[in-house]
């Protein structure tokens, strides 16, 4: 078949690769210039030498699909066990222990957190910073034509035999009301339409020659600030740099303030935590995570088109959790799936 991805994301790559590796065409589209979602690494600071993982901090392990995939990013040096040496602040002072936030061990990435979506990209054609308007649904009714056109925003148009949806529910919402009123999407669009995300600001922040903390991260509580992660630690010749990740409800409350503002404030919070040490940064950089954490998730590791002339399906880490495992384990049981029921679907080329 010929496979249409929507989203660069760890579910995307994850259902990209699985699939060409079983013979299928794929291709997917991305709308932003890189790929891995929230596993996203920021170059910043003197003459871009530091890499600061913005999105995703580190990451636990669940499912066995996902330890099997961690374990090959082991072997390959992309990521490293992480958490071992967390400090909490609880409001007035840094407390130099490790909370039990963690039922197994930690990872982070050892290149940046980017390099992981790079690894899974080779097994697949991706355009980047090319975004999908919409869907037009062929099914069984069409001539010459696959059973999906994808229609990109630059008048461009991409036929498929089958699509997945690898993004946030809310843009999966809104690609999918497209085509609403010509296949059954319906039951799949009131699913997802309950979805809701946390969303929070990650403030990027270097010293130069600082003297670099010995703990990995800080756990905050009674503050702006959910986490502090020690960007510096986890490449050799790094500078003093840390990602400052603030909570949901300092999110909200500056949402519409002006970026000065946010992040002031953020800097005053870190100042709280670690002393007057964080009063002048060298530099710093805000991003702000719309879809940073699905808060109200739906109890299925996918969802699906039940037409198997035109197959659609939903993958992503509102499914059944939270988390990268969740993401993964979503878009690697969906994968699973397709093969087994696509086997003798070969892609012939149409005229």
């Amino acid at each position: 078949m010929v496979i249409g991805i929507i989203g660069a994301g760890i579910s995307g790559l994850t259902a990209g690769r699985m699939l060409a590796g079983a013979g299928h065409e794929v291709t997917i589209f991305e709308k932003s210039r890189g790929y891995g979602g929230r596993m996203a690494t920021r170059y910043a600071g003197k003459n871009l030498g530091s890499k600061m993982d913005h999105g995703l901090s580190n990451f636990e392990v669940k499912s066995d699909e996902f330890l099997e995939f961690t374990e090959e990013l082991l072997e390959k040096g992309l990521i490293q066990k992480w958490g071992r040496k967390f400090a909490s602040f609880d409001g007035d002072k840094l407390l130099e222990s490790t909370p039990n936030i963690s039922s197994g061990p930690l990872y982070t990435s050892t290149k940046g957190m980017n390099e992981i979506g790079k690894y899974l990209s080779r097994w697949v054609d991706i355009r980047t910073e090319t975004k999908v308007g919409g869907l037009t649904y062929f099914g069984t009714n069409r001539s010459k034509k696959r059973s999906w056109m994808i229609n990109l925003t630059s008048s461009e148009t991409f036929g498929a035999d089958a699509v997945i949806l690898a993004l946030p529910a809310p843009q999966a919402y809104g690609i999918l009301g497209m085509a609403r009123d010509e296949t059954n999407t319906l039951k799949i669009i009131r699913q997802i339409d309950e979805v809701s995300y946390k969303q929070t600001y990650s403030l990027m922040v270097g010293f130069d020659s600082q003297d670099v903390p010995e703990w990995e991260g800080v756990i905050c509580q009674n503050s702006a600030l959910e986490f502090i992660s020690n960007e510096a630690l986890k490449r050799e010749s790094q500078e003093c740099s840390f990602v400052l990740h603030a909570t949901e409800s300092f999110t909200k409350e500056y949402k519409n303030k002006n970026e000065e503002t946010v992040i002031r404030k953020m800097l005053d919070e870190f100042v709280k935590v670690v002393g007057d040490r964080a009063v002048s940064p060298k530099w710093n950089q805000l991003h702000f995570w719309r879809y940073s954490r699905a808060k109200k998730i739906i109890n299925s590791p996918y969802l699906e088109l039940e037409d198997e002339d035109a197959p659609l399906a939903l993958v992503g880490d509102f499914l059944q959790g939270n988390t990268v495992d969740d993401a993964y384990r979503s878009a690697h049981l969906l994968a699973t799936d397709w093969i087994k029921k696509f086997k003798n679907k070969v892609h012939i080329p149409i005229e």
